[in-house]
């Protein structure tokens, strides 16, 4: 709860100082609303060719978008204004030492301190592209679908902290990015890769978790072997990232050692 507390208060503050200027909001949201919009159009075009996309229907495939588009809106909101900038900021440059003084867990401060609340415009156009797409569902898959958006939404934070957290080794490496790019993957179902590359992002580097797993939990096509894989790596995520972080600080000498 404690963390929770932190996590709003650090959320308000950047929101106060992102309502200073109003403006972006409404670009912001109109380039959400086109990228989402082109997205689909895509989509639309393939099925106009096609009943079937590696055994996805085509509403299924749109409530897939949206899952991605509710998840890319978390990532831009609360992990990339953070990790983006880390190896500089909080390596090179020494913005560590301050997160290291302060009484709360560091691996939250340096990855959820702040926030870019304009970005959090994709949580809700997300939402409404499932809510519009999604066959009606029962409460169980509703249930379901929320409890591994949630673990969805944790694999990611991991896996942006090991990417982060190689800045220890490799101060100059510029890993993001490769992160970033990357995610765009969980974009599409991850039936449609070939199965050496859908083994590599979903047991190495699992993008294809992301969205495809919930995103079938509404779709009524998902096993319980999926449900235990998503869940047990959002588990195994942390775990690993948590050990990733602590070896790395082991390495830390501050800025002005």
């Amino acid at each position: 709860m404690r963390l929770l507390r932190l996590l709003g208060i650090g959320f308000s503050l950047s929101l106060r100082q992102t309502v200073a200027f109003r403006v972006n909001l409404l670009f912001d949201t109109g380039l959400a609303v086109v990228a989402l919009l082109s997205t689909i159009a895509t989509t639309l075009v393939i099925f106009s060719r096609t009943d079937s996309l590696a055994g996805w229907s085509e509403s299924d495939v749109i409530v897939l978008i949206g899952t991605f588009e509710l998840l890319s809106g978390i990532k831009a909101t609360f992990v990339d204004p953070n990790l983006a900038a880390f190896p500089t900021r909080g390596i090179r440059d020494g913005g560590l030492d301050h997160h290291l003084l302060r009484p709360a867990p560091s691996m939250f401060l340096v990855s959820l301190s702040t926030a870019t609340p304009l970005a959090g415009v994709q949580i809700p156009l997300g939402l409404v592209v499932v809510g519009l797409s999604a066959r009606p569902p029962g409460l169980g898959a509703v249930a379901l679908w929320l409890a591994l958006v949630t673990a969805a939404t944790v694999t990611m934070w991991a896996v942006g902290m090991i990417f982060a957290s190689i800045a220890f080794w490799a101060p100059r490496l510029d890993l993001h990015s490769l992160f970033s790019n990357t995610w765009q993957l969980a974009r599409y179902p991850a039936d449609i890769y070939a199965r050496p590359v859908r083994l590599l992002f979903t047991y190495v580097l699992p993008v294809a978790l992301i969205a495809t797993v919930p995103a079938r939990a509404l779709a009524g096509t998902l096993d319980v072997t999926a449900v235990v894989a998503a869940l047990g790596t959002s588990v195994v995520a942390v775990m690993v990232a948590t050990v990733v972080w602590r070896q790395g600080l082991k390495r830390y000498t501050g800025a002005t050692s």
